[in-house]
């Protein structure tokens, strides 16, 4: 049984040919989850009809083309691409998302039971205090993991000439809610929908890019704690523990995604290379088990 992108029930899921998503009975029509990839496969007919009519290929359209499709003109056996990064739909649904992962983070400093609260007061505690940058970095570095591990998807979807535009969910909102209530750590506000290819591999490298991505981050981290380490046998407070949050977290996230059943990364990766998949998942875990066992002996 697979679990709805939308409403998150797990049911005999259908997956959406225009958008990739996997949806229940009762979201499975474009219509019902709103899908952002039905208005692209309408636009690709209408150039199909104006093309008939009038001649034009497809890099001569009108400037009145939705700025979120992705053109593909092939000429001599290849393929240019001229692509529109971000649509305003897009834009709205990555600024609510980017309150809403803010407050999470927020909520996680303050901890349960009511962590917004208390996360609030601990923020004001350290501005006073003259720490103001300790909640700032933990903030960055919550939001930035987020934000590059979604854009890591969509980026890598359009070098393979697809569309990719992220939405927000009605899970996402709920999920959100509980996190920032009872502070725990949860990113799934919303989904990068792609969709444009039938390609296994091309989409098992655009779903391992998120989790890579994380990685990649903790593993920065990770090397400036050794770094430090080398050079002055430890990592001084509160420092560290930005550190240790940043490997831990993005190591968390990757992990989360990699799980090999859908609607996660890890389910595309492991149809796609059953290698990678095991090397990714190996190369978090040990991040993981050298920020919450190794990094604390050596912060001072």
């Amino acid at each position: 049984m697979a679990r709805c992108s939308l409403c998150g029930k797990e049911d005999l899921c259908f997956t959406c040919p225009y958008c990739n998503g996997v949806y229940c009975a009762e979201h499975r029509l474009p219509e019902s989850h709103g899908c952002p990839g039905l208005q692209l496969a309408k636009d690709h007919a209408r150039r199909r009809i104006v093309e008939s009519f009038t001649g034009l290929g497809l890099d001569e359209e009108p400037e009145s083309e939705p700025n979120f499709v992705v053109r593909q003109v092939r000429k001599k056996g290849s393929i240019s691409q001229r692509k529109k990064r971000f649509s305003r739909t897009e834009i709205r649904h990555l600024i609510i998302s980017s309150i809403l992962v803010v407050l999470v983070s927020i909520s996680l400093l303050g901890g349960p039971p009511i962590g917004i609260l208390t996360g609030f007061a601990r923020v004001a505690f350290f501005v006073a205090a003259g720490y103001w940058w300790y909640p700032t970095t933990i903030i960055v570095v919550f939001l930035g993991s987020f934000l590059v591990h979604e854009f890591a998807h969509k980026f890598t979807a359009q070098h393979f000439g697809m569309w990719s535009e992220f939405r927000m969910t009605s899970q996402g909102y709920y999920l959100s809610a509980i996190a920032i209530l009872f502070s725990f750590p949860i990113f799934g506000t919303g989904v990068m929908y792609t969709s444009g290819t039938s390609d296994v591999e091309e989409a098992g490298k655009t779903n391992l890019a998120g989790p890579l991505s994380n990685s990649v981050i903790a593993s920065v981290f990770a090397a400036i704690s050794l770094v430090l380490v080398l050079l002055v046998g430890g990592v001084s407070l509160p420092f560290g523990f930005v550190v240790q949050y940043a490997i831990y977290l993005n190591s968390i996230l990757g992990l989360f995604n990699m799980i090999p059943v859908e609607p996660f990364d890890g389910a595309t990766v492991l149809r796609w290379s059953r290698s990678a998949w095991f090397v990714q998942t190996m190369v978090l875990l040990v991040l993981l088990v050298y920020a919450y066992f190794v990094l604390p002996g050596f912060l001072i």
